[in-house]
């Protein structure tokens, strides 16, 4: 089975076509460019490499992993302006133009490409974690993924934490946008989350303190999760999960906080990648 597939995050969108026979996966082609976070802009973007992909490859079938909340009976991905540009995106042209469409946020596709073809293949309970300019969730048990009633379960970025004498969302401290933010706070200099970790490697104050604070404050989430759900395995994905050092003190603050001291969580560093959620996406279609 072939599946043309989207990731649509913040800053990109991924594009590819993958394969999928029995419990295997291979990518017949892979592309990446900047979101323009306009909606006449992305519909043009879906609707061409749609139908390029349709007349290469054969297939009709469009998967899609995207940032909110995905409603599959309204055909709508909702809360969008700052990935879409509009609050409400429909993905109803597609269907239109003769495709039929899957969509899926993108936490839980995570999720699903790592149960299936990743870190959580033996599991029967994965929760996981993407941590890039903001944190995305996931939770899969015994192969159900857990939506919640209303299509919105596991936004754990948009949890909200008493920090510094203010109500902030989790993502907006433990994650890019939060270490950005408050480098700039500290430094009075506006640079890359990438640019803060190189700085704190070369020993810089101002980079250290930022990142310890998020260390703390994600640990301490983490910690909150793994006592609410109790999953078998927790899995990180995303840029931050590639920086050893700052999830291996973050993990170390999580395990000091966790409830159940018997309890033998497992984490993993997903080996997916960017293609986990592709992967998820395309699960859709199984």
């Amino acid at each position: 089975m072939k599946i043309i597939c989207f990731d649509i995050g913040g800053t990109k969108i991924l594009k590819a076509v993958v394969e999928i026979s029995g419990g295997k996966f291979k990518f017949l082609e892979m592309e990446e460019e900047k979101n323009p976070k306009r909606e006449d802009k992305i519909k043009e973007i879906l609707f061409s490499y749609s139908q390029m992909a349709c007349k290469i490859f054969k297939t009709k079938k469009i998967a899609i992993s995207t940032a909110n909340v995905v409603d599959p009976m309204k055909k709508t991905i909702g809360e969008g302006i700052l990935c879409f540009g509009v609050g409400t995106f429909s993905w109803k042209f597609l269907g239109k133009g003769g495709f039929s469409v899957r969509a899926e946020n993108d936490g839980r596709c995570f999720s699903l490409g790592e149960y299936y073809f990743g870190q959580g293949r033996s599991e029967q309970s994965v929760l996981t974690l993407t941590l890039g300019t903001g944190i995305g969730g996931g939770f899969i048990i015994k192969g159900e993924n857990y939506r919640g009633v209303h299509s919105s379960a596991l936004e754990v970025g948009r949890s909200k934490v008493y920090f510094e004498k203010n109500w902030r969302q989790w993502e907006w401290i433990a994650a890019g946008r939060g270490i950005e933010k408050f480098y700039a706070i500290s430094s009075g200099k506006k640079i890359s989350t990438k640019e803060v970790f190189e700085k704190a490697k070369k020993g810089e104050r101002a980079a250290k303190k930022v990142l310890a604070q998020a260390e703390d404050v994600l640990g301490v989430g983490i910690s909150n999760l793994l006592n609410i759900l109790d999953p078998e395995i927790l899995i990180f994905g995303g840029s931050i999960a590639k920086q050893k050092k700052f999830m291996e003190r973050a993990i170390g603050i999580a395990r000091k906080n966790i409830f159940n001291k018997k309890a033998n969580y497992k984490f993993a560093i997903s080996s997916l990648g960017n293609k986990a959620n592709l992967l998820g996406a395309a699960i859709l279609f199984k």
